[in-house]
């Protein structure tokens, strides 16, 4: 169904608000959600307004920087919302940046986000190249397995850019376990080649995956054991089997002034030249342009924002109001 984006807002906050959270901490944790929908990632959007009304309360628990450096941070979320807690690991890592050039805030013991590359682009919006990674309760195959080992591990990269910004946000399986939710609510098959079934075998059914497959193969396999580690050990977090829930996670910030090494604007020049050159390429048949990372998902964003509404479920728009 049509929905009016700004009423959308409304009955959101409302909800949130409803449920005992501050008008400002229910604002950054819509503004997440509606980015996800607003940029045609429904599975990271406003499916979760009522999961974060059911957490409101660890809104109440007190986050604390256990360790800290001019250029690192090491925070104990004590059971917050990542929403909340994400928002200032990456302001802190700009600013810590800004001063020593690169950061690094690693975070534990807290409620996940939903897309890490929204807090990359926070760091690109202020001039940084930002760098997040987390990992993740273990839903993905090693290569050559049929059991989950490993977490979907996401990373988000950004840069800034002079035109057309940069912003990759990606699991490092073939889809995330988001999709898979949202596939089960909206009675949708799943795409091929994406899970498999408890006897390992491959599944469209959302009701019957037991395990996602590593994207690219052993490829993407190398890459989550890389971020399981960055994200588990080294920020004090859990790993594989040993992440039983949501809290037993680990994230990692990386925020790196460009100007460290090369002027600010050469920098953004560059990168844009190539993007340019990239755009250039010639295509293959069938497809009318090439986009870059995040190209798309801010296109997404500007026409939704014109039309002044969204296309949502019915059954999430209900599951809203339910709720107030």
């Amino acid at each position: 169904m049509k929905a009016n984006i700004e009423e959308i807002k409304e009955i959101s906050l409302k909800a949130l608000q409803k449920a005992g959270l501050s008008r400002k901490n229910s604002e950054t944790i819509l503004n997440e959600c509606l980015y996800g929908e607003l940029i045609g990632r429904k599975s990271h959007g406003l499916i979760y307004i009522p999961k974060a009304v059911e957490k409101a309360a660890c809104a109440k628990n007190i986050w604390k920087i256990e360790k800290e450096d001019d250029a690192y941070a090491l925070i104990n979320a004590n059971g917050n919302f990542g929403y909340l807690v994400g928002k200032f690991a990456m302001e802190l890592a700009v600013k810590k940046a800004k001063k020593k050039g690169i950061s690094l805030v690693g975070m534990y013991n807290m409620h996940s986000y939903l897309m890490p590359g929204y807090y990359a682009k926070m760091a690109s919006d202020k001039g940084m190249i930002g760098f997040v990674i987390d990992n993740s309760k273990s839903r993905v195959v090693p290569y050559g397995g049929t059991e989950p080992k490993l977490g979907p591990n996401p990373i988000g990269l950004s840069f800034p850019t002079k035109n057309i910004p940069f912003v990759m946000d990606m699991a490092t399986s073939v889809r995330g376990m988001g999709e898979v939710r949202l596939a089960e609510k909206l009675n949708d098959p799943l795409p091929k080649g994406m899970a498999l079934d408890m006897a390992g075998e491959p599944t469209l059914d959302p009701k019957k995956v037991h395990a996602l497959r590593p994207m690219g193969g052993y490829k993407g396999y190398g890459l989550a054991l890389g971020i399981e580690v960055l994200a588990g050990a080294f920020v004090r977090a859990k790993m594989g089997s040993k992440i039983k829930g949501g809290l037993d996670r680990g994230y990692l910030f990386i925020a790196i002034d460009p100007e460290i090494f090369v002027d600010i604007e050469t920098f953004k020049e560059e990168v844009s030249e190539l993007i340019k050159e990239i755009k250039a390429c010639k295509k293959a048949n069938g497809v009318k342009e090439i986009l870059v990372p995040g190209e798309h998902a801010q296109r997404t964003i500007k026409e939704s924002l014109k039309k002044g509404y969204l296309d949502v479920d019915e059954n999430i728009i209900d599951d809203i109001q339910n709720l107030l």
